[in-house]
């Protein structure tokens, strides 16, 4: 159901928006004065007056909300006390994201968000629409031609009717493709990534200050009860080192057993739900992905749209063989979160897997063709040196603070040394064919594969430490990807090399022709 359009081919939104937007908002309000500790009556009031002036207020705002989609735009009009119209050209559309909540799903509907290429944000949010409404906002929007709903083309009036001035559309992709994520697989997911050991951590440190988990009686099976006078877990496992060490380390291995088990509880939930019934369709040059349980996503973009890949290998899932995919549109600004910046074409695959993966983004790629090339010997270096630095400063700051007992954390560059080596192994960068590819990370190592013709700048920087070493990192940015922490990037390359680098692949860019 949606609202039914007008003979100029405008259209409103789902009739249940209101009442949707309206109970959304209540939430919020409710929680707030619950929150201010207002006395009942007053609460009651303010609950009754804030229903009324919002309800009244987003019952306007959706009569004045209308949207149109013509041969080469989509328009919408919307405002209460300022009119605003806004046009977005079909051809900047990289991306229609559809989003559910629990509570939408069970109406039928969604919300459909339209990215540009390097927005801030959404460019266009209708919220709400029927999922068949959205679907064909996505096959007209983004040329997703086979989704459209078969019954419009014969539609009754009122009935999703085609908008008149909507061109001829190409016969339906055949599916060529489909991958689907089992429950387990997705369970291997979260038990396998590094959110399971943050979580681990988050726990600990949770549980010393505000002591909100029963580990105190656990540890009392365990420990002497002089040892858990203060009543706090991890605080008297602290007071126990300086006493007792085997003690100590007897709490230690409990704690982290418990501690261990809840994480990594938690990461498997959140992963379940999060990618429940993952689906991967290609439909011709389309791709299409949705997952979720309490809020079901789904997308459909171009392969000829996606700027880079991005191939995730947590250190549990290198051992296992294991990586998730993600890939990067131009539609999400760099004003998002990295992770927000990128779509998950698979949680997890097997390594074996990786090149038919990647075949349905990239047809000419060989993934099993890439010979890597290593950074600078003097890398090595370079990350001992970092490593080395903070182990130093914080056994100088135990040892000042506590006793001279603390210098015995100097002992942690032995480790130290042969992490920086084997996180050396891991840097790299590589050509194939028409495109570039470079990788980095110990504890995660990520991969990106960017097609020279989708690459807008390069940027060749130095930190003091880089220069005195005769090394540098070199950026490459594509669109909606800027230079921080998680965009593609070759880290400590000698410095005539990666001028070099840098200046041949700007040529073949020119030669090329950026394309978004």
């Amino acid at each position: 159901m949606t609202a039914p359009e007008n003979n100029d081919g405008w259209q409103r939104l789902h009739p249940l928006t209101p009442l949707l937007r309206s109970v959304q908002l209540l939430y919020a309000v409710i929680a707030g004065v619950v929150a201010s500790q207002t006395g009942v009556g007053a609460t009651v009031v303010v609950i009754f007056v804030f229903t009324v002036v919002f309800a009244a207020w987003i019952t306007v705002s959706y009569l004045r909300f209308r949207y149109r989609i013509t041969d080469d735009s989509l328009i919408i009009t919307h405002g209460v006390l300022f009119r605003r119209r806004r046009i977005v050209p079909r051809s900047r559309i990289q991306n229609v994201d559809l989003r559910a909540g629990l509570f939408q799903q069970l109406f039928k509907v969604t919300t459909a968000r339209i990215e540009t290429a390097g927005g801030e944000a959404s460019e266009a949010t209708l919220h709400v629409v029927s999922r068949e409404e959205g679907v064909r906002l996505r096959a007209r929007l983004v040329g997703l031609a086979h989704q459209a709903p078969p019954a419009m083309a014969t539609a009754a009036p009122g009935d999703f009717p085609a908008v008149a001035d909507e061109p001829p559309r190409a016969p339906p992709a055949a599916e060529s493709a489909v991958h689907h994520v089992s429950p387990l697989q997705l369970a291997i997911a979260g038990a396998t990534s590094n959110r399971a050991g943050f979580l681990v951590g988050l726990l600990f440190g949770g549980d010393y200050l505000f002591d909100f988990m029963p580990t105190d009686r656990i540890l009392a099976r365990f420990l002497p009860p002089e040892y858990l006078e203060s009543g706090q877990a991890v605080e008297s496992l602290v007071q126990t080192a300086q006493q007792d060490m085997q003690a100590f380390l007897t709490g230690l291995f409990v704690l982290g057993i418990i501690f261990g088990v809840a994480g990594w509880g938690v990461s498997v939930m959140a992963s379940v739900m999060r990618y429940f019934d993952f689906t991967l369709r290609q439909y011709g040059n389309e791709l299409q992905v949705s997952y979720g349980l309490f809020t079901r996503r789904e997308k459909g973009f171009r392969r000829s749209r996606v700027q880079n890949v991005q191939i995730e290998e947590p250190i549990l899932r290198r051992w296992l063989s294991l990586a998730s995919l993600k890939v990067q549109t131009a539609g999400y600004g760099p004003g998002l979160k990295a992770d927000e910046r990128m779509e998950t074409l698979s949680p997890i695959i097997r390594a074996d897997e990786l090149s038919e993966y990647l075949h349905t983004v990239y047809p000419e790629f060989e993934w099993n063709d890439v010979e890597w090339r290593p950074s600078h010997p003097r890398a090595r270096r370079r990350l001992f040196i970092r490593r080395a630095f903070v182990v130093t400063v914080a056994s100088v700051a135990l040892a000042v603070l506590t006793s001279p007992q603390g210098f015995l954390l100097l002992t942690a560059l032995i480790p130290a040394w042969f992490l920086a080596h084997a996180h050396y192994r891991h840097l790299g960068h590589a050509r194939a064919g028409s495109y570039v590819l470079v990788r980095e990370g110990l504890w995660n190592r990520r991969t990106y594969i960017v097609p020279i013709r989708k690459i807008q700048a390069l940027h060749l920087r130095q930190t003091p430490f880089q220069r005195r070493l005769g090394l540098g990192t070199l950026n490459i940015e594509t669109a909606g990807n800027p230079m921080d922490l998680h965009a593609p990037r070759s880290i400590d390359l000698g410095t005539g090399y990666g001028v070099e680098m840098m200046e041949r692949l700007a040529t073949e860019v020119t030669e090329t022709g950026l394309t978004f």
